[in-house]
């Protein structure tokens, strides 16, 4: 479990919930999901690659 908290926090130290959410708007994407946003996406995106999942 320790693995999976340090990505996160790295992911943190690189880029802001609030630059992410800059950038979205600079494309021009929308978020439809309320909770679930493009910089939770991109959190679980590296810890799926760093931890090598095979599915969800």
């Amino acid at each position: 479990m320790k693995n999976c908290i340090t990505i996160p926090s790295v992911l943190q130290s690189i880029l802001s919930a609030e630059e992410v959410k800059s950038i979205v708007l600079m494309i021009g994407y929308e978020d439809k999901a309320r909770k679930f946003t493009v910089y939770d996406l991109l959190q679980y995106w590296c810890t799926a690659a760093h931890q090598q999942w095979e599915g969800y």
